[in-house]
């Protein structure tokens, strides 16, 4: 806090212009009893590289200065940083300008001209007003999360009987049960289709709990995004046969490599085609393309849909949105799709924004994965600052290869907690005191090896019992290691990449 009992404040000044920089920061740094922080970013991407490395309570758009698209860059904040608010700076009174950007969610529009005799304290205490009105809505959030606790653990009891209902509708439609008129077979086909749909609903709000409860854990491999859409586009998509729908791909030649778990990149485009195949007039067409953007991959998912207004799309990716538009609402849903695929996309440190044309003239999805080399090592990657940490525990006398291994391991995840000691007893001391995740051991080590080290864990309580990596230079010692109860020897001298294979499949 300032002496004046106001806390310190955080601006992002995004501007081409070099001059308006300038001009901007001397004027914001004019705020009697406040203690304001002012960086600059000449273009969106730094500015959006700043906002992911850095929390900014403030951002100062100037708009009207090419190549800088301030409108665009408004849009891709209220989406990927909600928490900063933004203002506008526009050349001029611009009625039109500063509607739409009020649309997008931008707190206020002002001109150059407004910031000669602009008092900046005052525009910094509406901003601590709607924080302290967030920090009020924190006990609606709280009754918020006991509602999707409920429909959670509804949900659980409802998946039983739909399984049932749905094996049954199969083995009517197979024949299984006795051969059926044309009646009964659509019949049986419209139950079938509305099981399945009210089970991926369900599926829906359950992955939302997991998401909200921070279980999620994934490993990311190098993958073709070129090749893997290519296999995507290919599959069948759900209810795009049923409205006569096709799908354009739009590939490069040359491979296009990201860091990505294929499962769960599959869920979240999978999210966005069944958003496209919803909002898409019947016998239209889905367009997916890949392009690349500086170190970007970006994959674009553009339908021929209705468009989004502009005031909705800062809220596009707020859980049950859709679901809240009330009984008008022209297609069903629980407004899920979305919040999950920004989930999923964002642990893979991509970013995900809607861009809509208008109204009757689309919108396009776009997903931004950072490019890697083909032969990148994989990475265990989840919720850093929430997630529980992972321990490993390193048996080693021989410090050198100890930073190798930590060296090794630090391109796996930050979330990995490391300790090390030098000998047998020292482990068995370690185990005794906090259990880790995994142990990786020497064999040749002095006053007990480590094939010794291992017998003594077998006689351990249940629940010390870890995953045991051995690393040796010997093939007798690591065939002893495996009979004594290793789960995984690794022979010495060893491939960064092999060793990381053998560590992530004993955490997971």
């Amino acid at each position: 806090m300032t002496a004046q009992g106001k806390p310190p404040i955080s601006i992002l000044v995004v501007a081409s212009d070099q001059a308006v920089q300038l001009f901007l920061q001397k004027k914001l740094k004019l705020a009697e009893g406040w203690s304001p922080t002012v960086s600059c970013a000449q273009d969106s991407e730094t500015a959006l590289q700043m906002l992911q490395d850095a929390s900014f309570d403030l951002v100062f758009i100037d708009s009207g200065k090419p190549p800088l698209d301030g409108q665009q860059l408004l849009s891709k904040l209220r989406q990927l940083f909600t928490k900063s608010a933004v203002v506008m700076v526009l050349d001029s009174a611009d009625t039109s300008a500063a509607v739409e950007s009020m649309k997008k969610g931008a707190l206020d529009c002002l001109t150059l001209e407004d910031f000669k005799t602009l008092e900046a304290g005052r525009l910094y205490a509406r901003l601590m007003e709607a924080r302290n009105l967030t920090n009020s809505n924190m006990e609606l959030r709280q009754i918020n999360q006991m509602k999707n606790e409920f429909i959670a653990n509804i949900s659980h009891e409802l998946r039983t009987p739909l399984q049932i209902i749905i094996g049954f509708a199969k083995a009517l439609e197979t024949g299984s049960l006795g051969k059926m008129t044309d009646e009964q077979a659509k019949a049986t086909r419209s139950i079938l289709d509305r099981s399945e749909s009210l089970l991926l609903t369900i599926n829906q709000i359950l992955k939302t709990r997991d998401s909200t409860l921070q279980r999620e854990e994934l490993v990311l491999k190098p993958l073709d995004l070129s090749c893997w859409i290519d296999g995507f586009a290919k599959k069948s998509h759900r209810g795009m046969a049923k409205k006569s729908m096709r799908l354009e791909a739009t590939l490069p030649s040359e491979e296009t490599w990201v860091l990505a778990n294929e499962e769960k990149l599959d869920e979240a485009l999978a999210n966005l085609m069944s958003n496209a195949v919803k909002f898409s007039p019947e016998g239209g067409a889905i367009h997916l393309s890949l392009t690349r953007v500086e170190n970007q991959a970006q994959i674009l998912l553009r339908d021929e849909g209705p468009g989004v207004v502009p005031e909705m799309l800062p809220h596009l990716f707020e859980q049950f949105y859709i679901a809240s538009q009330g009984p008008i609402r022209s297609h069903p849903g629980l407004g899920l799709g979305l919040p999950l695929a920004k989930e999923i996309i964002e642990l893979h440190a991509g970013r995900i924004w809607i861009e809509s044309g208008g109204p009757q003239r689309g919108t396009t999805a776009v997903v931004s994965l950072p490019l890697t080399a083909h032969d990148a090592p994989q990475r265990l990657v989840g919720r850093e600052a929430r997630a529980q940490k992972k321990k490993v525990l390193i048996v080693e006398d021989n410090q050198d290869l100890v930073e190798v291994l930590r060296l090794f391991m630090s391109s796996i995840s930050p979330n990995l907690e490391l300790s090390a000691v030098n000998t047998g007893f020292d482990a068995l001391k370690a185990l005794e005191e906090d259990t880790p995740h995994l142990v990786i051991l020497d064999v040749m080590m002095p006053g007990m090896d480590g094939i010794e080290v291992i017998r003594r864990m077998n006689l351990l309580p249940q629940e010390k019992r870890v995953p045991v990596l051995v690393l040796t230079g010997y093939m007798e010692a690591a065939q002893k290691a495996l009979k004594a109860g290793a789960r995984e020897v690794l022979l010495k001298p060893f491939e960064k990449d092999v060793f990381i294979k053998k560590v992530l499949r004993l955490l997971s």
